[in-house]
């Protein structure tokens, strides 16, 4: 069984580049009843290579939501198998939106694994992350019920503070925390 990611993609550039991308990934993704069944039903990423003329990819991964906020930046909200696919949509953005650059913010909460290519922080202010948990069944739940809470290094600090009292590093106060259980993950970086 696969471990899915679900990720944030943000794409920011020229208005004229986004709105055109964000016609051609709404119509490649347009419910149709020619189209073949799919496991990530019309959001499949194998629409999208189609449509852009795009191969090569292994694409095990469906779109859940596009928004265009009409100006700078289009937001995709997509699920993957074991990957990001962030080859796949550097390829689309070579193609249809070359001045545009893209950062993502990826989870795969049942392995503890949030990444991001964001290595400046430009978008992406993520340090840390909290699965969500269900306190009815007492654990945590995977990102495909409910995703995590991201924080920054402030964030966390503050939050865990408030239970471990302050005065205390950032480690220390991580170390406490996973000490009783409270699965905080690192965000980690790409290039």
């Amino acid at each position: 069984m696969a471990n899915y990611s679900y990720t944030n993609l943000y794409v920011y550039g020229p208005q004229e580049e986004l709105a055109n991308l964000f016609k051609k990934l709404k119509r490649w993704t347009r419910k149709d009843e020619r189209k073949p069944k799919t496991a990530f039903g019309c959001g499949w990423l194998g629409f999208i290579a189609e449509g852009a003329g795009i191969k090569a990819f292994d694409l095990r991964a469906g779109v859940e939501k596009f928004q265009f906020d009409g100006k700078e930046m289009l937001y995709i909200c997509y699920t993957s198998a074991w990957e990001t696919q962030a080859e796949f949509w550097k390829a689309v953005l070579r193609k249809f939106a070359p001045a545009c650059k893209s950062y993502y913010l990826s989870e795969e909460s049942c392995q503890g694994l949030y990444v991001t290519n964001d290595k400046f922080r430009r978008v992406i202010t993520a340090d840390y992350a909290i699965p969500a948990w269900d306190s009815a069944a007492g654990c945590y739940l995977p990102s495909e019920l409910r995703r995590s809470t991201f924080y920054t290094e402030g964030a966390i600090r503050e939050l865990l503070s408030s239970r471990y009292g302050s005065g205390k590093s950032t480690a220390e106060l991580l170390e406490l925390a996973r000490h009783d259980g409270l699965a905080v993950y690192d965000v980690k970086r790409e290039a």
